[in-house]
């Protein structure tokens, strides 16, 4: 993709977007106001590049990634967050054409994003967000679809939902969200493209004392581009759920049901199972926050050209205040093993089995300018695709204005 298409997505992405809580900054530790600007800059090594077993290539990205938000608050019945971040990266390694995925040794990057919350009435609040990424970053996400190779791609997630209460004890809603994945490369993108679309509706009533019982639906559409097969699936699931609200920073949450899936592919058996999810997070209450996940159900393949997994997933993060509002500890860990059905008599199925942890540390010297550093390990062990393990480190300095 030429520069000048990269400047574009970047600047075009604002109107287009509304989302995602992630990239909002935390104004507790840096300057407060409706604009906040800052700039990041650093590097990223890894000694497995493109994820293989063998043929490792090691590389290093050197970036700098100014930033700047506006914060729109009307009391509490409105919430608007803007965000954008272009950022510019140097490959110390970049790929040769006859290697597939051609890189140049710089490129611009960037993400764009936009998070609006409104109350509508006093019974019935809005939600709506988007966020537009250009970069090539790997990146794995526990029920959705993923990034495993390193090479240029767009990825966008949008959602939206309506929440209504009914009565003083009974509420009810509906969310949804798409994601969309598309690479710059075409002979990448003809496997790898891919379209997740999720609706979900529920019924609440509030017990009082905290709890919550909820009846929910839902429906999931995987589209997954191939050119070897006919991909994608749909999924269908209903369940039950109990949500206990301990104190306002302590909430917990369990959910049971049963899914169907079929496939786009009429030659293929449908699949039927149980499914479920369990959270515990404790936030910005102490100088230690947790929150801790499991999951079991059918979703996104992680593995091409495959329409569906039956995945089991655990993740868990520890933050940990060392000195208060200046070095703060962070310890995060995900597992998954991922069960793909047979597809025909090319993709006999098996399992996928992924481990990652990482360690980091931020460091807040002033209001202005903090250090931050970090240690991911990737290790996956699969029958259905290449194994393989990847270290990654990051370092960079911030200064926020």
């Amino acid at each position: 993709m030429k520069i000048g298409m990269k400047v574009m997505w970047a600047v075009l992405a604002v109107p287009l977007m509304v989302g995602a809580n992630v990239f909002g900054q935390d104004a507790g530790q840096g300057p407060e106001g409706p604009w906040l600007l800052s700039v990041r800059s650093g590097g990223v090594f890894s000694d497995n590049r493109d994820g293989l077993e063998s043929s490792k290539e090691s590389n290093l990205d050197i970036f700098i990634e100014p930033r700047a938000d506006y914060r729109l608050r009307n009391g509490d019945r409105t919430m608007l967050d803007l965000s954008v971040l272009p950022m510019l990266k140097w490959h110390s390694n970049p790929r040769t054409s006859a290697e597939g995925g051609a890189q140049n040794d710089t490129e611009l990057f960037g993400t764009a994003a936009m998070e609006l919350m409104h109350q509508l009435s006093p019974r019935i609040a809005l939600s709506l967000g988007d966020a537009l990424t250009y970069n090539d970053d790997p990146q794995v996400d526990n029920g959705g679809g993923n990034v495993r190779s390193s090479y240029s791609h767009i990825w966008n997630t949008a959602h939206t939902g309506v929440d209504a209460d009914l009565s003083e004890t009974l509420a009810t809603g509906v969310k949804g969200s798409y994601a969309l994945k598309r690479y710059t490369e075409s002979v990448v993108a003809e496997d790898e493209d891919e379209d997740i679309i999720m609706t979900e509706a529920y019924l609440k009533y509030k017990m009082g004392s905290g709890y919550n019982v909820l009846g929910i639906v839902g429906a999931s559409d995987f589209k997954n581009k191939s050119t070897t097969q006919k991909r994608g699936s749909q999924v269908i699931s209903a369940g039950v759920g109990v949500d206990k609200i301990f104190n306002p920073d302590y909430i917990g949450k369990l959910r049971a049901g049963y899914q169907h899936g079929e496939y786009d592919n009429s030659e293929l058996d449908a699949i039927d199972t149980p499914n479920g999810s369990a959270e515990l997070i404790l936030r910005a209450a102490s100088s230690t926050r947790f929150r801790i996940g499991a999951s079991y159900g059918l979703y996104a393949p992680y593995v091409r050209p495959y329409s569906i997994q039956t995945l089991t997933a655990v993740s868990g993060a520890i933050d940990h205040d060392i000195l208060p509002n200046r070095l703060t500890l962070t310890l995060d860990a995900q597992y998954g093993s991922g069960d793909y059905k047979e597809e025909g008599a090319t993709l006999p199925g098996g399992t996928d089995d992924m481990m990652m942890a990482g360690v980091s540390a931020t460091y807040r010297m002033n209001r202005i300018w903090s250090l931050s550093g970090g240690y991911d390990y990737e290790n996956w062990d699969s029958d259905v695709r290449e194994s393989f393990s990847r270290n990654t480190f990051i370092f960079s300095v911030k200064a926020e204005m």
